[in-house]
């Protein structure tokens, strides 16, 4: 990109959406911990797992996105300049 502001701020925007990426995270992780019984590692509620076990697979994508679109613009430390 020409514009070196505008790179820098969606830099910015990109790596807050990370960190709440980060959190979202582990915020799944507790709530799929609550899901499984302690007794037998079964679901506590099998509709709601899957339907969590979705979202969960969509949380990963939508990382999967930022942590592409971070190395496009550069921020894995092989394209800074």
């Amino acid at each position: 990109m020409q514009d070196k502001k505008t790179l820098e701020n969606i830099t910015q925007q990109i790596k807050l959406i990370e960190k709440n990426n980060l959190n979202n995270l582990e915020s799944m992780t507790s709530i799929e911990m609550l899901l499984t019984s302690n007794n037998n590692g079964k679901s506590k509620d099998e509709s709601l797992s899957h339907k969590f076990s979705q979202l969960k697979d969509k949380m990963q994508e939508t990382i999967n996105s930022t942590h592409d679109i971070i190395f496009m613009l550069g921020e894995d430390g092989k394209n800074n300049s």
